[in-house]
């Protein structure tokens, strides 16, 4: 199956970006199919790149090779890809962490492949017709290389809880895994995405770093992960806060797995089911002085990145109006579509127009094991910043 791209349309793929979008397509279409594997040739004839086939995506082809021998068509030669992908993330892991991320879609030149690690369980992910054709052979890896549980989760767009979950082996609906020695439980059948969100890990890391006798706000909670770290560092007061009820029981199971209670040691943490933007709103003034707004993506298109950045504004000025001065914010956007340089703007317009000094103490982003390829800077998703409010301007 070839694939002929369009008179100079080839400088992406020389470029070794993975996607190819249909207006670069001249001919080869007509007699392909969903999943196919094609080969990716320019208007003269020459090979450029071997990719899986979508006809319901602007993205038509999505490349996973660029050898000219290397065609994907056997599984031996996906199997060694993935043997070699994850030795390579083996080695980039902390010590006593059991939880990360295996495959990273094209950040790993593995397009439509995300399989999160939770010690012996893998969460799959296939977000793209190629990928669903590689599932058997995906599995099969996976149960070769330890994993007791193999759940396979879809991924619907629409669907905030990740999609209907299809066990392929092993029946645990909670994975514990450790990370930096912490005791976390994944929630892989009912959780958001694959349960947790490992790509925050070295920003918790940090955050332990700054929390001793703060008085912590962690809004948008999830799994409580980040009040975890905060307590076991010292915090004097932690408050989880999250609209999901669902959320916060999970957080308090975290909680308790690692030897804290709200209901024993209200002084030291409250799980509050609360919408976070009404919160940042009503809360007391001066009362926090470490606050993290950590919330889902504002936006998954270009086309409402307008309303996504008012979303992003609106609750850091709240929290920079009401911190105490001096305090932490660890703030964050997952939304792909704000670009780094875009989320400081929304962080200055906030400042702006809250009146207060504010300094930039970090830049952060993802987890190694969620790194992204040079060729492809799209898969940058998660931008963060550690910012002191100093006081009024």
């Amino acid at each position: 199956m070839v694939i002929r791209l369009k008179k100079n349309k080839e400088k992406a793929v020389l470029n070794f970006h993975p996607w190819i979008f249909s207006g670069a397509v001249a001919s080869g279409e007509k007699d392909l199919v969903s999943g196919d594997t094609v080969r990716v040739e320019s208007s003269s004839g020459e090979f450029l790149a071997w990719g899986h086939y979508d006809p319901k995506s602007q993205i038509r082809i999505r490349l996973f090779s660029f050898d000219e021998e290397e065609d994907g068509s056997t599984e031996l030669y996906w199997s060694s890809k993935w043997t070699g992908i994850l030795e390579s993330k083996e080695k980039l892991l902390p010590k006593e962490t059991t939880g990360f991320r295996l495959f990273h879609s094209e950040g790993d030149g593995v397009p439509g492949i995300v399989v999160d690690c939770y010690h012996k369980t893998a969460v799959m992910q296939l977000k793209t017709p190629g990928a669903l054709k590689l599932r058997e052979w995906l599995v099969s890896f996976l149960s070769e290389k330890g994993f007791e549980t193999i759940l396979e989760k879809s991924d619907k767009p629409e669907d905030k809880q990740g999609g209907e979950a299809t066990f392929h082996k092993g029946k645990d609906t909670d994975a514990v895994f450790t990370e930096h020695g912490i005791q976390f439980i994944a929630d892989i059948t009912k959780g958001q995405k694959t349960g947790f969100f490992l790509d925050q890990r070295d920003n918790r890391a940090l955050l332990a770093r700054y929390a001793f006798g703060r008085v912590v706000l962690n809004t948008f909670a999830y799994s409580g992960a980040f009040s975890v770290y905060a307590l076991l560092a010292g915090a004097k007061t932690v408050h989880s806060l999250d609209i999901s009820k669902q959320a916060i029981e999970l957080c308090e199971r975290n909680l308790a797995l690692n030897g804290f209670s709200s209901e024993k040691e209200p002084n030291r943490h409250k799980s509050l089911v609360l919408d976070s933007f009404d919160y940042l709103k009503a809360m007391e003034p001066h009362f926090y002085d470490l606050v993290i707004l950590d919330p889902p993506a504002f936006t998954k298109s270009i086309a409402t990145v307008n309303q996504a950045s008012r979303g992003y504004k609106d609750i850091n000025m709240r929290a920079m109006y009401k911190i105490k001065p001096g305090g932490l914010i660890f703030t964050f956007s997952c939304s792909q579509h704000i670009s780094f340089d875009l989320f400081k703007k929304i962080v200055f317009g906030a400042a702006k127009d809250a009146k207060k000094r504010v300094r930039i103490l970090h830049h952060l982003t993802q987890s190694p094991d969620h790194g992204y390829s040079v060729f492809h800077p799209e898969g940058e998703y998660l931008k963060g910043l550690v910012i002191q409010v100093d006081g009024d301007t």
